[in-house]
């Protein structure tokens, strides 16, 4: 499994199993760089000086692409594709919001290369499998150089843009969180800077449990992501709506505190206007695609 690359002299090594890939990372540096979909990889190592000691390609580990049902706890492998979360028929069941953020990344070429592990492991502010799966409230498994698995909440493995609580030596295997039960619904979200191959400039995931026989919201988690330095859950925004009407009133009660959230993670940025601005439609959107009750629209439109 062991192979050189001619022009930097990068040691490639591509495990084809969890056994060979702890061989593997047990020979990691702090310069090493591990190989998913490789669509920020590729042109990052292309900068003088940024090539890798060591390249461990995941691609060939068919055992981190699955998505599985387990007593509930939906799994999602770190190699799952955007595209393959796009139309996997668990993930469209279970964890809408997952399947609708993975439908708005990037290009179609971009959806089908990229993964979910390495999108969480890239640690970008905007990055949307990060923000719904923050939603969802979802843990990271990992394995190191010495076969030790560990299990995080996302929370905890993002720190910051482009850092994580990752040890050099570590790989992200799956993603595990409750999968959503018919009394949910959910959504995703975003705003970004043009129409077609968008980053976000702000997004939000949610999953809203309803209760059907009093027509009341019963539930909520939400996150908000490309606001701030990562994805986080807005916990007072949840707890303002447990108990409320699916009305046209919480709606509106939902893009305030959005726009609240806003304010609280960058005080003071330049973006703050626009993204103050921005919050109220990207509500307004994540909660008719709940379809918790009729269509509505912010005051101002």
């Amino acid at each position: 499994m062991r192979g050189v690359s001619e022009v930097t002299q990068t040691e490639v090594l591509t495990p084809t199993g969890v056994d060979e890939l702890v061989a593997a990372l047990a020979q990691a540096t702090p310069q090493s760089r591990l190989l998913a979909g490789g669509t920020d990889l590729v042109r990052d190592i292309r900068r003088p000086g940024s090539e890798p000691d060591l390249l461990i390609d995941l691609t060939g580990i068919a055992e981190l692409a699955a998505v599985r049902l387990e007593a509930e706890m939906l799994r999602v492998g770190a190699l799952c594709t955007f595209t393959q979360l796009q139309w996997d028929p668990l993930v469209r069941e279970r964890a809408l919001c997952l399947s609708l953020a993975a439908a708005q990344v990037g290009s179609a070429q971009i959806r089908n290369a990229g993964t979910i592990g390495g999108n969480v492991a890239n640690a970008s502010p905007c990055a949307d499998g990060a923000t719904a799966l923050t939603a969802l409230g979802a843990e990271v498994t990992t394995v190191d150089g010495a076969g030790a698995v560990n299990t995080r909440p996302i929370a905890e493995v993002l720190l910051g843009p482009n850092r994580t609580c990752l040890a050099p030596d570590e790989a992200i295997t799956e993603f595990s969180f409750p999968a959503l039960g018919p009394e949910y619904r959910s959504a995703f979200a975003k705003i970004g800077s043009r129409t077609a191959v968008s980053v976000a400039r702000l997004s939000a995931a949610l999953a809203v449990r309803f209760d059907a026989s009093s027509g009341t919201i019963a539930d909520a988690q939400i996150a908000l992501g490309a606001v701030g330095e990562v994805a986080f859950r807005a916990r007072g925004l949840e707890r303002s709506l447990q108990g409320r009407p699916a009305d046209e009133e919480t709606a509106s009660l939902f893009a305030e505190g959005c726009v609240a959230a806003v304010q609280g993670s960058i005080p003071g940025r330049y973006s703050l206007p626009y993204k103050q601005h921005a919050a109220v439609g990207l509500a307004y959107d994540a909660w008719n695609t709940l379809a918790l009750s009729a269509p509505c629209e912010p005051a101002w439109t």
